[in-house]
């Protein structure tokens, strides 16, 4: 696995800026002179914050400095998302930002006090698709188990997720829609608190990140029943697609694209030693391996790619948004 991803990674070599043209830049701007502040709109221990906290492991030797990660969770991620698009935009305060959670706050909310447009685009670094888990020990062996009994007791049966109104609980009204079930969704600060409270028997399944879950699961914690995926998982071989487990193709609509962001209006010098570094760090064989190790799966795109990407989005969940209203 490790090899497929360095093989994938390395032909992003072209994207990586030469260094001709970064010398220019950094005799231009001192930038920059102080840590980096991060910040993550999800609670410690889901997978963004997983992922968040890998990535400014590796990336201080490219960005000069340190990458402190700040967490500010709430709301389905609007805390978060407003904090960093009304943050100042000399660089120093930058965001990991999460699509379709991004879109999904602005089209099921009123108010919302930031625009898509208010967010520069600096790298993708991962996708990362919804599962469902239950405990190991559950009696739940199968999906259909489960879907078998929440047909029977409609709206009983508890599943917790990051919510309200996340990609997490997208996933599962979509789902819902498919399968033609019904289940009681319990909302947390991220994936990381919904994991716990399934280990812990506060709700019977969970539907986090794939990531969230892969390190559970090898520890013997926790059970995957199916990836809302139209592939296998790669860091979990063995657990069924949603439709091998079902029969029925489920729309993965769900899964989390993670990717750097930044306040619209920075400098286009700062903006480009944050491309480079984070273009820098996925290629960088340690990191590459650690992501592979903890079961974290990577996908990048560039400035450029990353900011279409964020503009056009949206149209994937248009489709299925009345559901979560």
């Amino acid at each position: 696995m490790q090899n497929q991803i360095k093989r994938t990674l390395v032909t992003l070599a072209s994207l990586i800026l030469s260094s001709s043209i970064l010398t220019t830049v950094n005799a231009a701007t001192d930038f920059p002179k102080k840590p980096v502040t991060m910040t993550v709109a999800y609670s410690a221990g889901g997978g963004t914050d997983t992922a968040a906290r890998l990535i400014a492991k590796y990336v201080e030797p490219y960005l000069g400095q340190r990458l402190i990660i700040q967490n500010k969770p709430g709301a389905g991620g609007q805390i978060g998302f407003t904090s960093l698009a009304k943050a100042k935009n000399d660089g120093y305060k930058i965001g990991f930002i999460n699509l379709p959670s991004l879109q999904m706050v602005k089209m099921l909310r009123k108010n919302v006090p930031y625009e898509i447009s208010d967010f520069e685009a600096i790298a993708n670094i991962q996708l990362d698709p919804v599962v469902i888990a239950v405990k190991a020990d559950s009696k739940y062996q199968t999906l259909q188990q489960l879907l078998d009994d929440a047909k029977k007791f409609p709206g009983k049966i508890n599943i917790g997720g990051d919510g309200p109104q996340s990609n997490n609980q997208l996933q599962l009204v979509v789902a819902e829609d498919k399968l033609d079930v019904k289940f009681n969704f319990v909302p947390f600060n991220g994936s990381g608190p919904a994991v716990t409270a399934t280990l812990g028997s506060q709700v019977i399944a969970s539907i986090p990140s794939a990531s969230s879950a892969a390190n559970h699961v090898r520890n013997g914690k926790l059970r995957v029943l199916a990836v809302f995926s139209n592939t296998r998982f790669p860091y979990l071989p063995s657990v069924p697609t949603i439709k091998e487990a079902t029969g029925i193709t489920v729309p993965p609509v769900g899964a989390s694209i993670r990717g750097i962001a930044v306040p619209k209006g920075m400098s286009a010098e700062n903006k480009l030693l944050l491309e480079n570094a984070f273009a820098k760090v996925m290629q960088d064989e340690k990191f590459i391996a650690h992501a592979d190790k903890i079961g974290m799966p990577l996908m990048y795109m560039n400035a450029k790619d990353f900011d279409a990407y964020l503009k056009t989005s949206s149209k994937s969940v248009k489709q299925y948004i009345d559901l979560i209203k």
